[in-house]
């Protein structure tokens, strides 16, 4: 954030769900510092789906700071629909605070009830003085959706420590895997029923000698679970699990390919893969399937539409890319880095009419 900025992260959770499990309790409902201009909060709540209205009271509790009188200006940005109750609550107790809202993935092809999503957006859309999405479709989708109220591009980006922390070893299990000498293809990122399991499987088959990395969480979601751990069953392709966010650089120096291997979907194509930015701070080639998403970083990612040609593309080490794409993609990934991103937010903010919104009757 620009220096006259400052950030008050709230991380909201149901009691069993704390990222850090039992460890997580002596900071709940409690603010710490995360930097010189930043904190952050965890909450815990009921839960957002059958007692919405009670988690948006209890969260609203904890928001104290913005009757603050003074005339510097103040943003709650909400990231998912479901907060709707809660951005009324703040809307009415503070008519002076800015809301805004980013989408930032397609909720609607979540497993929400039939409805869900609809009607929380249809009542936080309204309430907001800034709307963005992560994707361009997502965009046109709510441009059809919501005429009256304008939704912006805001997409993802990469960790700024990210093109600086490059040099450190490679972890043991990543040199194990390459002692054997053979092409790796890695692919970082949730494990889930979103990637072309078909396509993974034929390369698998096809390039015996190519080792396929996976780093990541696996979801529990029935029967593709099950097929994804056979999978992580093959000779060829390993499973290292979830890594702590800024131990991946470390990681990514390893592969010689960067996979995306999303499946072509609705969904997906209204996604900005987050792997795509952790990649071009690397100097690896990047193979992604062929979605709306990606195509924007088109200049730096090989988008292969083809299946057959893209299983022959992970059969060969290839050779290292020329220092003038190297040097285009550094710069380009310089520009979308999360600092960079929030200045865009901010000047989206800077630039809204002088607020003159009144209290909700």
């Amino acid at each position: 954030m620009p220096e006259d900025w400052s950030v008050a992260n709230f991380k909201v959770f149901h009691p069993l769900w704390l990222p850090n499990g039992l460890k997580d309790l002596p900071y709940l409902f409690r603010r710490h510092r995360t930097g010189p201009r930043s904190e952050e909060t965890l909450i815990a709540t009921p839960g957002w789906r059958r007692f919405n209205t009670l988690s948006a009271h209890l969260t609203a509790m904890f928001l104290k700071e913005l009757s603050n009188p003074s005339d510097e200006e103040t943003v709650v940005l909400f990231t998912f629909p479901f907060y709707s109750e809660l951005a009324k609550i703040v809307r009415k107790k503070f008519p002076r605070v800015r809301l805004a809202y980013w989408a930032h993935d397609a909720f609607a092809y979540y497993a929400f009830p039939e409805g869900f999503v609809e009607y929380h957006e249809d009542r936080l859309v309204p309430l907001c003085d800034a709307r963005f999405a992560m994707a361009p479709l997502l965009v046109e989708d709510y441009a059809r959706r919501y005429p009256d109220h304008p939704f912006g591009l805001l997409h993802d980006a990469v960790a700024s420590n990210f093109l600086t922390e490059r040099h450190g070893s490679l972890p043991r299990d990543i040199e194990k895997i390459r002692q054997s000498g053979r092409l790796i293809v890695g692919c970082i990122g949730q494990i889930n029923h979103t990637y072309d399991w078909d396509l993974l499987e034929a390369a698998a088959t096809a390039n015996p000698a190519t080792q396929f990395v996976f780093i990541g969480n696996l979801f529990e979601e029935g029967e593709i679970t099950n097929r994804i751990r056979r999978y992580f069953e093959l000779a060829n392709v390993h499973w290292l699990g979830r890594v702590d966010h800024e131990r991946l650089p470390d990681y990514l120096r390893g592969f010689d390919i960067c996979l995306n291997p999303l499946a072509v979907s609705d969904h997906n194509h209204r996604r900005d893969p987050l792997r795509i930015y952790d990649y071009l701070t690397t100097d690896a080639p990047i193979l992604s399937t062929d979605l709306d998403g990606v195509r924007m970083h088109r200049d730096f990612v090989e988008i292969i539409p083809d299946p057959a040609e893209f299983i022959s593309r992970l059969s060969d080490t290839p050779d290292r890319l020329p220092e003038s794409q190297l040097e285009a993609r550094r710069n380009y990934i310089s520009g979308n880095t999360w600092q960079e991103r929030a200045l865009e937010f901010v000047a989206k903010i800077e630039s809204l009419p002088e607020h003159s919104r009144g209290p909700l009757k």
